[in-house]
């Protein structure tokens, strides 16, 4: 009862606290419905004269202060009816309460008593029955009331037989959702997400003191059963459909379900994440059964990726929900909490760096069995789904980044990054550069294309969320790679820190650059800088040539260069048909590609055109022309063709200032002509040499 006192006291006072607030909002509340109405006349008169003008705008403000307030209501109504079904008799305890009635046989805590109920509801599932809508209704509400409390989660799971009881639950939902009750797919999915919310608040290990040590207990076991549940063959529908003697793991069954939730803690992910790999991984045993990782733990008969779309993303259609990969499946959730992520592959750790190790050389990512008939099946080898790495490479640039992969950009600077993340940066890229260089070659010794095709876009993303460092390594002429024993200066970037080489980033870059879209988001977040540095440009250092514009047009010029040389290096090493899958034929097709932030506000019109003048159509042009080239001829071009974009940037920002057009001709005493266009050439001329230097060729 003090459980229902605090829970029901604490949500009232919330619709208090919404009502006024509504009130202080020139809002009038009726006291019976609820409904909120804009009271103009306590409006000042600007603001008032808004909502007159504007109907709709006014029924907006109305509906959404109504609609705080609804939903205040109803998490009151919520939570009374979860206690009243606490409260209530249970059938089953005979004289212990009245018929209906107050249940004298209640348990210590009511999340408990819940549980036994959802319980009951979930097992009647399991065991092949259909739930009324009745009770449907009951189970969604004793679980949205409860999917926060750990007594509720812990006593479920645990009565539904732990982790083999769990797996066995959700199989039973899935098969229905996918395939023996679609039209009822909706009900069966949001049990199955009910489910997933449990085990996220059942698995947290918080509190101190005794109530620590209990929650340890209990997740020890968890675990320890998992392992266990985790490596048994199951039946299930998703994997019957290619050869009705296939069964899958538990992993892979748990990890589909916990794709569905969220709120996962740093603890279980982690342990999660390595009890996977030591299934798969031949150089590691289990501590329980004395069992070696297996790598063709995960084969199925067939893949289960959703279609790829025109922008190298995979659709979520299909089979696609069913983790095949129960790794990669796993990375991918860390990824929708990038510190977790990132404290998975610390590199101030040394599990941290084994992982990536791991993931990046040592796995077994050919999960598809494969087979051809002559005459009668023969097996063939194994191969990758098309949707490998998906999760890996989300994993990794959350945890560069500190971004969900595929959000909107959160924090007021983006850009700016944690010091664990800035590390991790400089060791994913200078780990892809060991792999490219293994032997320290130099020139056309080195492998170009170490890096998964799906992991491409991820760390072209990384590389967008630090574009001042970036800029500062390919454009200016110090070397900021690691100087920590004393050997040389020490200069790191702005505003990270980072210490890499310029000619490391560049064979990064490279790699990356084999996907024509990756390319791109490099590509337009450096535009993005050198079009900020341009607006920053007033028109005394037009006229006087000052060492600001000096730098300004020889880092452009250089970080243009270098871009450019990388570019011609793909272009001359591809097939037509490759550019074509690989997005070097549409670069600039896709408006939704391109840099997920720059750091750098928008500034007007100005800016949008030095932009457009780096970036755009005329680089799909320039693609198609050079397909046919040969590297040498490429560069010649990109000579000819790729400085210009930045001269005219230069000259579109004079004339902005008000300079003559008479200014950008004078070729005896004008500053532009004798200073500004040769500091951008000599920069941009500079950048393609060193990336043919560091990529392949003679600088």
């Amino acid at each position: 009862m003090k459980e229902a006192y605090r829970t029901l006291n604490s949500r009232r006072n919330k619709v208090i606290e919404l009502r006024d607030q509504a009130i202080e909002a020139c809002m009038t509340v009726n006291p019976y419905s609820g409904r909120c109405t804009a009271d103009l006349a306590r409006m000042d008169e600007d603001r008032a004269e808004i909502y007159r003008a504007n109907q709709l705008a006014r029924q907006e403000l109305e509906e959404s202060w109504t609609n705080k307030i609804l939903d205040a209501v109803k998490n009151v109504q919520d939570a009374d009816e979860n206690f009243r079904m606490a409260l209530m008799s249970d059938p089953s305890d005979g004289d212990k309460g009245l018929l209906d009635g107050f249940n004298g046989a209640l348990k210590s805590d009511a999340g408990e008593a819940n549980a036994a109920r959802a319980e009951e509801l979930y097992d009647k599932i399991r065991r092949g029955e259909k739930l009324s809508d009745a009770e449907r209704k009951e189970l969604d509400l004793l679980m949205r009331e409860n999917k926060s409390d750990q007594e509720f989660s812990r006593t479920l799971i645990t009565s539904l037989g732990g982790p083999d009881g769990v797996i066995r639950t959700h199989n039973e939902l899935t098969d229905r959702a996918y395939f023996e009750e679609t039209g009822r797919k909706r009900h069966y999915l949001s049990m199955d997400r009910h489910l997933a919310d449990v085990i996220a608040t059942a698995t947290k290990v918080e509190g101190k003191g005794k109530e620590r040590e209990e929650d340890q207990r209990f997740y020890d076991k968890w675990m320890k059963d998992l392992r266990e549940a985790g490596l048994k063959e199951y039946d299930a529908e998703i994997v019957g459909q290619a050869n009705n003697d296939q069964r899958m793991r538990g992993y892979q069954s748990i990890v589909t379900l916990m794709q569905n939730g969220s709120g996962y803690s740093e603890q279980f992910l982690h342990d999660l994440a390595d009890d996977i790999r030591t299934a798969e991984d031949s150089k590691q045993t289990d501590e329980d059964s004395k069992r070696k990782g297996d790598p063709d733990i995960w084969d199925l008969d067939r893949g289960f990726a959703g279609t790829r779309k025109e922008d190298g993303t995979f659709a979520r259609d299909g089979d696609s929900w069913f983790a095949n990969d129960p790794y990669d499946g796993v990375l991918g959730i860390m990824s929708k909490t990038p510190d977790i992520a990132t404290a998975y592959f610390d590199p101030d750790t040394a599990a941290g760096k084994d992982r990536l190790h791991y993931l990046q050389k040592e796995r077994d990512w050919d999960l598809v069995n494969t087979s051809e008939y002559r005459k009668v099946e023969v097996s063939g080898p194994d191969k990758a789904d098309a949707d490998s790495h998906v999760g890996f490479g989300a994993a990794l640039e959350a945890a560069m980044t500190g971004q969900v992969p595929g959000e909107d950009p959160r924090g007021e600077n983006p850009t700016h990054h944690s010091e664990k993340q800035a590390r991790l940066l400089e060791n994913v890229i200078n780990s892809y550069a060991a792999m490219e260089n293994p032997n320290g070659s130099t020139g056309e010794e080195f492998e170009r294309a170490v890096m998964h095709d799906n992991v491409r876009q991820n760390m072209a993303n990384a590389l967008a969320y630090y574009p001042g460092d970036i800029h500062e390594i390919l454009g200016m002429r110090v070397d900021h790679g690691d100087r920590s024993d004393g050997s040389a200066q020490d200069v790191s970037t702005d505003p990270n820190e980072i210490d890499l080489d310029r000619g490391t980033v560049s064979r990064f870059i490279r790699d990356v650059s084999e996907d024509g879209r990756a390319f791109r988001t490099i590509h337009d977040s450096q535009m993005r800088i050198i079009a900020g540095d341009m607006e920053e440009l007033d028109r005394g250092d037009f006229e006087k040539g000052t060492s600001k514009i000096q730098l300004v047009s020889q880092v452009s010029g250089q970080v243009m260069g270098s871009l450019d040389g990388i570019r011609a290096d793909v272009i001359s090493s591809q097939r037509e048909n490759e550019l074509s899958e690989n997005g070097w034929d549409k670069v600039y097709s896709y408006h939704a590609i391109g840099a997920p932030v720059t750091g750098i506000p928008v500034v007007g019109d100005v800016f949008q055109r030095l932009v457009d003048i780096g970036t755009g159509e005329e680089l799909d042009k320039a693609n198609a022309e050079t397909e046919e080239k040969h590297k040498e001829e490429l560069i010649k071009y990109y000579q000819q063709n790729g400085y210009p974009r930045l001269e005219r940037a230069l000259a579109e920002k004079a004339l902005d200032l008000g300079l003559p057009k008479s200014y950008l001709t004078d070729k005896e005493e004008g500053v532009f002509t004798v200073k500004v266009t040769p500091w951008a050439a000599g920069g941009y001329n500079y950048g393609i040499g060193q990336a043919r230097g560091s990529i392949g060729g003679a600088p």
